[in-house]
Parts: structure tokens; sequence; C-alpha cells
């Protein structure tokens, strides 16, 4: 039985959205899990698709989620 308090990690390839009130988009580019805080680099874009800014080895933790939900693929 999968516990509630697990977390989906990103995955590079990956699109998360912002949280409101904001409406961005996360593409993650790397996910480092092997250090002791593992990080997430990421390249943010506005609701038209334009590159806001690349960020590199961001903490991977509560605020991660806090910030993103991950972009769930829709088909039909």
């Amino acid at each position: 039985m999968a516990s509630s308090n697990v977390k989906t990690l990103p995955k590079p390839g990956e699109f998360w959205l912002s949280c409101p009130p904001y409406l961005m988009m996360a593409r993650v580019i790397a996910v480092d899990l092997d250090d002791e805080t593992p990080v997430v680099s990421y390249e943010l874009h506005d609701d038209d698709g334009s590159l806001l800014q690349a960020v590199e080895h961001a903490t991977l933790d509560r605020g991660w989620w806090r910030t993103f939900q991950r972009l769930e693929p829709r088909f039909g």
C-alpha cells in the first residue's frame, strides 16, 4: 500500500505547473538525488512558453511541492 506522504519526484523532461496565484511552467532539466540535499535544475517558462529563468541546483524540499504540481499529460 502506498503512503499518502510519498511525493512524486520530478524527472528530466517533465513539466510542472506553478501553484496559484502564478501561472508558470517549470521544465525539469536534471535531478540529483545523490547528495545529502537533493537538488533539481529547471527552466521556468511563462504562460506563453517564453523562457523566464534557468534555475540550477534548487533544493528539492517541501518548498518545491508547495510551489509546483506535476502537469499531468492529457490525450484526446
